[in-house]
This record gives structure tokens, sequence and C-alpha cells, in this order.
């Protein structure tokens, strides 16, 4: 057994990770950038039994940050799980402005899972591309959670098994909304379901676009990776 374990985790306190290893004399590593995390765990000093008993307890610690056991990044991990399912994957992009979509093809070997990216950047866009109703985009805003999941909705009536949508506000004013800068709504979904998430991000329009496209994969990777998805 290779005594160093290696785990990519995303939007975890690198804090808690130190104090889980420190408490138990548990040698490790800690890298990455940002919220994007690599950790190595050196149970070379510890017996079988308590190497098995450190796993669990990490596990039930951290499992929820936890998107690869290997230093991978998310976009190339987000691919590798695609094609493991034979899934294919659009995106539909307002804030982020192609940067996700980017990102992901980026990684060799998207040609095989990856079926389009639409840059829906004005409402009229999200109407006319993606299929999102003046009245929902009236009623509820372009940066509404209404508004994300009818763009999941547009992208898999044609041609995807799964899809990520990203609506907000990157700033660094507000929109006619008056809803604050850094919302963000993202939206991941199949057929069988779409699941949106609300986030607040901080910093400057780079930084909110950035955090954004991270987000926006590790949700996607763990949401297949849950199994929660008919993919």
């Amino acid at each position: 057994m290779n005594p160093i374990q290696t785990f990519k985790l995303f939007g975890v306190d690198k804090n808690l990770l130190k104090d889980f290893s420190t408490e138990r004399n548990l040698k490790f590593t800690l890298g990455g950038s940002g919220s994007d995390i690599l950790l190595n765990l050196d149970y070379s000093e510890f017996d079988t039994l308590d190497i098995d008993r450190l796993q669990k307890e990490f596990l039930q610690d951290f499992s929820k940050y936890i998107y690869a056991e290997t230093d991978i990044s998310l976009e190339a991990q987000l691919i590798k799980i695609l094609t493991i399912r034979g899934a294919k994957l659009s995106v539909a992009e307002s804030f982020t402005g192609g940067g996700l979509s980017s990102l992901i093809t980026s990684v060799s070997g998207a040609s095989k899972v990856f079926y389009e990216g639409i840059v829906a950047y004005s409402p009229d866009a999200k109407h006319d591309r993606l299929n999102v109703s003046y009245q929902i985009l009236d009623e509820f805003k372009p940066v509404s959670s209404q508004v994300a999941s009818e763009m999941c909705k547009g992208l898999l009536a044609h041609g995807c098994d799964f899809a990520i949508s990203t609506t907000g506000i990157a700033g660094p004013t507000s929109d006619d909304s008056d809803f604050p800068v850094g919302l963000c709504y993202i939206g991941i979904g199949s057929k069988s379901k779409i699941t949106v998430f609300k986030h607040k991000f901080k910093g400057s329009r780079k930084d909110i676009t950035s955090s954004g496209i991270s987000v926006a994969l590790f949700h996607a990777i763990m949401a297949l990776r849950g199994g929660s998805f008919d993919v």
C-alpha cells in the first residue's frame, strides 16, 4: 500500500485540514491555489488498522469537499467523469462570458464529451437561444434561480445529456434589478433533474467571474459523482 494518499478538495478551509492532521500526528502537505486544494496525507508511521480508522475519519469530515483522489484539475476531472459516463455536456453562460466553456475545452479529450457552449449574455439571447420565456425573465429577472433552471432546460432540449448554466452580476455595478454585485446562480442538470445553486461571490469583476467558473465545475463534478443525475 502506498503510504501517501492524495486528495483534491474544493472550498474547504485549509485550517480545518491542518487541524485534522496535526491532532492525529499525521504528516501532510498542502498545495494548490485559492479554493482548489491539493492535500497529501502520509500514513507511513501508522499500522493498517490505524490507517483504516484515519481514512474513515477523514472521509466523514471532508467527503463533501473531495472531487478527486489524484492530482487533477477541476476541468480535467469533469472531462474524465463525462467520458466514463459516455455523456455529452452543454454549457450556457451569462456572467462567465464563455470562460467556463473555454476552460473545459482546454482539456485534451474534451471533444468527445463537449457538445456546445452558448454565451447568452442578454435577456433576448436567453429567450432566442435557450427558450427562456420573457414572462420568467420579467418576473424573476435574468439573475435568478428560475432563469438558471430554464437555461439548463434549453440546453437539454437539444443534443446533450448534462448541462451547466451560469447567470449572475459580476459588477462593478448592478443591473436594473438592483440585486447585489456578486449574486450568482449556477444550474446543473440532466433530463432527470435540475438543481440550482445560489452564491454570493466577492472581489473584482474578474474575481467573481473566476469564482463562478470554478464553483460551476465543482458542482458539476459532485453532481455526477453523487449518482443522483440520470446521465
